[in-house]
C-alpha cells in the first residue's frame, strides 16, 4: 500500500497535503500537524503513525483504512468526520473532541484520553480494549457492538447512548 515516505521529501509531504483535498496511500509518520487546518480532505491508506497533531483542524475529513498508530492528539477539533477502519491503537489524546463523527470499526484500542468528546457520535462496531479514559464522554453515541474491554474509566458519561448493546467485561457496568 505505501512504503517510508515513498522517497518523498518531508516538505513535499506538507505541499501535498496544501495542495490536495483527496491524498491516497501516503505515508505520514513521524510529522508534526500543529495549528494546521486539514478540514474536509479525504485520505485513503495513509499512515500517520508516531505523528504528533496539535491545535489541528480535521473537521469533515474521511478516513479510510488508515494508520494513527501511537499518534498524539492535543487541543484538536474532528468533529462531524467519516473515519472508517482506521486504526488509533496506542495514541494519546486530550483536550480534542470527535463529536458529530461517524466511527465505525475503528480500533481504539490501548488508547490514552483525557477530556475527549464522542458525543452525538456513531462508534459502531468500534473497539477500545485496554484504554484509558479519563473525563470523556460519550453522550447521546451509538454504541452497538463497540467493545469496551478492560479499560479503565474515571469521570466516563455514557448518558444518552444505547449501552446495552456495547460490549463490556461480563458483569461489569458502563459508569
Amino acid at each position: 500500500m505505501f512504503s517510508a515516505h515513498q522517497d518523498i521529501p518531508r516538505q513535499s509531504l506538507y505541499e501535498i497535503l496544501a495542495a490536495n483535498e483527496t491524498v491516497n496511500s501516503l505515508d505520514f509518520s513521524d510529522m508534526e500537524f500543529r495549528d494546521m487546518d486539514l478540514s474536509g480532505k479525504s485520505f485513503t491508506g495513509c499512515r500517520f503513525s508516531r505523528s504528533v497533531f496539535v491545535n489541528a483542524k480535521l473537521d469533515r475529513c474521511r478516513f479510510r483504512m488508515c494508520f494513527f498508530d501511537f499518534a498524539r492528539f492535543s487541543r484538536c477539533s474532528i468533529t462531524a468526520a467519516d473515519i472508517q477502519f482506521t486504526s488509533f491503537a496506542g495514541v494519546h489524546i486530550n483536550d480534542t473532541t470527535f463529536e458529530n463523527s461517524d466511527l465505525l470499526h475503528d480500533n481504539f484500542n490501548g488508547l490514552l484520553s483525557g477530556n475527549v468528546s464522542f458525543n452525538d457520535s456513531d462508534l459502531y462496531n468500534s473497539r477500545f480494549v485496554m484504554a484509558t479514559l479519563k473525563d470523556t464522554s460519550f453522550q447521546n453515541c451509538n454504541l452497538k457492538k463497540t467493545m469496551f474491554h478492560q479499560t479503565t474509566r474515571v469521570k466516563v458519561s455514557f448518558r444518552s447512548s444505547n449501552t446495552r448493546e456495547a460490549i463490556f467485561d461480563k458483569g461489569e457496568t458502563p459508569e
